[in-house]
């Protein structure tokens, strides 16, 4: 069983810090969001320019929460690699 839960909360520890750094890079790259903003700033009060940042806000929200639940992946997986190396000095321990 500790075996287990090792390799399964290491999977998921790579899995999390994967998507979390797709999601890092996704936002990095996001001219449309640059854009938005500055057309935004230029032109207060226009309500195109502003309706275009809200959905490259919404977007980039879309993206954060990404970057999280990565995060939050990767700490269940690197709870289960201690779960499963306290387990094993338990088994250990027994015999």
């Amino acid at each position: 069983m500790a075996r287990v839960c090792t390799i399964i909360g290491g999977a998921l520890t790579l899995l999390g810090i994967t998507l979390a750094l797709a999601f890092v890079v996704a936002m990095s790259r996001d001219d449309a969001y640059r854009k938005a903003e500055l057309a935004a700033a230029r032109n207060p009060g226009n309500v195109m320019y502003e309706a275009e940042f809200g959905v490259a806000r919404v977007r980039r929200g879309f993206q954060l929460v990404g970057v999280v639940a990565g995060v939050l992946l990767g700490v269940n997986g690197t709870t289960l690699v201690g779960l499963g190396v306290v387990a094993g000095r338990l088994q250990n321990a027994a015999r």
